[in-house]
């Protein structure tokens, strides 16, 4: 079963309303909120279907530690040319700006963290499928220019890190680093 923190599909669903393209090809409008039920349905529906996706066993340590099984998670999607990437969030939108004042960025690289953001919860399903019976403890991400999703994991989890490339349409070759922080075994 996946997880995802309620705050980030909530912030995800906000600025998504802000995104007059992403808007469009959900067939959003920022006055009916009935449209935005359908995409939180459609969105549940998404990241709760286990049915198309096989129980993926993460690989066990001579020593019994989980380590996520990266063939399972890493795409074969091309990193994208930022130079030419047409964001689905317009960089003169009040998000984008608010989000660059707040981090004291620019608003290209707000507009690039934002979709980092939204995007996210596609690589931490895939790593929440392999951490079963309460491996997991919380994720976070990085605010600024430079975003990492942090997951944070039971001590017996080894410490990894790697570089998602996105694969599905919202943000579709975008690369978010990824860290798996173990918490530290009280002694």
């Amino acid at each position: 079963m996946k997880h995802i923190n309620i705050i980030t599909v909530l912030v995800c669903l906000t600025l998504l309303s802000a995104c007059d393209k992403s808007a469009t090809e959900h067939n959003l409008s920022r006055n009916n909120p009935h449209d935005l039920t359908a995409l939180v349905d459609e969105l549940s529906q998404h990241t709760n279907n286990t049915t198309d996706t096989p129980d993926i066993q993460p690989i066990i340590t001579p020593d019994g530690k989980i380590k996520i099984d990266l063939s399972h998670i890493k795409t074969t999607q091309p990193k994208a040319d930022l130079a030419s990437y047409d964001y689905p969030i317009a960089l003169d939108t009040q998000a984008v700006k608010n989000y660059a004042k707040a981090h004291h960025i620019t608003n290209k690289q707000a507009q690039h963290s934002l979709v980092i953001g939204m995007a996210s919860p596609e690589v931490l399903g895939k790593v929440l499928d392999q951490l079963k019976d309460g491996k997991y403890l919380g994720h976070r991400l990085t605010d600024g220019a430079d975003m990492t999703l942090i997951i944070n994991t039971t001590p017996d989890v080894v410490a990894d890190s790697f570089d998602y490339v996105f694969a599905d349409n919202f943000g579709k070759g975008l690369v978010l680093p990824v860290i798996i922080e173990p918490a530290i075994p009280k002694k």
